[in-house]
């Protein structure tokens, strides 16, 4: 999650301000105009191109202002973000590397930068770069979010489970930190907690594919199939653009778990018919053909799967599967 001045659009916290006199809490860039350093008129032409998602417009712009200005820590965080959206991933560390120069306690450079280390698997640097943001700006949610993402990817589920809940303090319709939280809470068998999460969350979650998707899959997993059915419904219409197939294999999966046997199986094969090259459908649907004893059936699903994903981590389990149904024919 990038942390863009000057573009609003972030989520809000609502304004409220911590106890004991702390500073407001914020959300992405909530409160960014009163925050921001001050923006030239190219920076501000570069954040409206940037908003409109055209970056290769913003990034002349954006050098002409560090240029005259090498001090401007707003025209580097904004390089930086630009250059990720044109997938330049180098020029982005660069930049945001840059603004950190300028100013060690730009919580937001600190941020994205942090960020973008955990996405190109530096781990332990962007652990270390995210404490400085959330140390430069305790009020800042979107770095205890990446905190937490990351912590988790080390195998530290305290320390993320830690900032989860700060996430869910200060900004508490935020869906995805109750989401993650609750999947680490499943992981460790707490169930009935990880289900609380989830049904919290799923509200906050209204018109976003992503966030609905996780919440099912979650919901499933947690035995309220009744519920996921809902939220990976409600995924798959949140957005005009056809549904991945693996949504739709996960609707499948939460209709079955649901009792809906003849639709989840109609589903799967729907998804095999308009993609055929998605080989976890044919597992999907090995599966379901051998829980009601289609021997055959399933036997070829299962052969299918193998050929065309050998190297699945299910691939094993496939394996002795396939024997398994071969025997019963």
């Amino acid at each position: 999650m990038l942390v863009l001045l000057g573009c609003g659009g972030g989520s809000s916290a609502g304004g409220a301000t911590s106890s004991g006199g702390e500073e407001p809490i914020e959300f992405d860039d909530e409160a960014a105009a009163r925050r921001a350093p001050p923006a030239s008129e190219e920076v501000t032409q570069a954040e409206q191109l940037i908003a409109q998602g055209e970056p290769d417009r913003a990034v002349p712009l954006l050098e002409a202002a560090i240029e005259r200005d090498p001090r401007d820590v707003r025209a580097r965080l904004d390089l930086g973000l630009a250059h990720e959206m044109r997938e330049d991933l180098p020029a982005a560390e660069r930049a945001y590397r840059g603004a950190i120069e300028v100013d060690p306690t730009f919580a937001e450079a600190l941020n994205n930068l942090g960020a973008l280390l955990r996405d190109t698997e530096r781990g332990e640097e962007g652990i270390a770069m995210l404490r400085r943001a959330v140390e430069a700006r305790p009020g800042l949610a979107s770095a205890h979010l990446n905190l937490a993402l990351a912590l988790e990817d080390a195998g530290d589920d305290a320390g993320a489970e830690n900032e989860y809940r700060t996430v869910m303090r200060l900004a508490p319709r935020d869906p995805a930190s109750r989401t993650a939280l609750a999947m680490i809470l499943l992981s460790r068998g707490e169930r009935d907690q990880a289900l609380i999460e989830l049904r919290r969350a799923l509200p906050l979650a209204e018109g976003s594919r992503a966030d609905l998707a996780a919440i099912g899959n979650g919901l499933r997993r947690a035995g309220d199939a009744d519920l996921a059915v809902r939220a990976l419904g409600e995924a798959i219409a949140a957005e005009d653009a056809p549904a991945p197939p693996a949504l739709r294999a996960e609707l499948a999966l939460a209709e079955y778990a649901a009792g809906q046997r003849e639709a989840a199986e109609a589903r799967i094969r729907e998804i095999i018919r308009d993609e055929p090259s998605y080989p976890d459908a044919h597992w999907v649907l090995a599966n379901m053909l051998a829980a009601r004893e289609a021997w055959r059936d399933a036997a070829t699903e299962y052969q299918t799967f193998l050929r065309m994903a050998p190297d699945a981590p299910e691939a094993a389990q496939a394996r002795a599967r396939l024997e398994h149904v071969r025997a019963q024919r």
